[in-house]
């Protein structure tokens, strides 16, 4: 099984994609997704499918499907926020996100 880390990066609007050697914990960038808005608070649901993203300077969260075998990342959608969010997390059941 393959582990990877997805680090935001707010003020250059991309998300770092990295895979982690599960015996050593070395990491290694494989690539960058560029995410407008100020990417900030990041989860991802329980079944480890989709990351959600929360776009401070423009009040989004944007949803991405995770790709099981590269870690990579393509848009699914996006939702309106009446304020910034600083905190993202979903239920146990994956079923909502929290901001």
């Amino acid at each position: 099984m393959a582990y990877y880390l997805y680090v935001s990066r707010q003020d250059d609007d991309k998300i770092s994609i990295f895979q982690m050697d599960a015996a050593s914990g070395r990491l290694d960038l494989q690539n960058e997704m560029a995410v407008a808005g100020g990417p900030a608070a990041m989860a991802v649901d329980p079944q480890r499918r989709f990351l959600y993203v929360g776009c401070r300077s423009i009040r989004e969260i944007s949803s991405f499907r995770i790709d099981q075998n590269s870690g990579g990342l393509s848009y699914a959608g996006t939702a309106p926020l009446e304020g910034e969010p600083v905190f993202l997390a979903t239920d146990r059941k994956g079923k909502f996100v929290l901001s």
